[in-house]
């Protein structure tokens, strides 16, 4: 996405639109685009997935209502606590 974005790659027809509105926004405000390892997304790869899962969208207006796995990443991210991602070789 960051190359597409960038305008080094292709953008494929099926992203058009969005890749296009990002571009828009960032002619407006001052942004920067970089890539982020797995690790260090890992609230927004869970957030995504409860949306996939459920098909459907949410709302949380305090920390209490978040899912204690949501909870523990912010909690972890808040401390420094480094997300280790383990692959199994079974």
């Amino acid at each position: 996405m960051v190359n597409i974005i960038k305008g080094r790659w292709e953008i494929p027809w099926s992203l058009s639109l969005e890749v296009n509105t990002v571009n828009e926004l960032m002619r407006i405000v001052s942004a920067r685009v970089q890539h982020s390892l797995r690790e260090g997304n890992t609230l927004a790869d869970f957030l995504t997935n409860l949306v996939f899962i459920f098909a459907g969208g949410f709302q949380y207006n305090q920390f209490q209502e978040l899912p204690s796995e949501v909870k523990r990443i912010i909690n972890l991210d808040k401390v420094g606590t480094p997300h280790i991602r383990r692959i199994s070789t079974d």
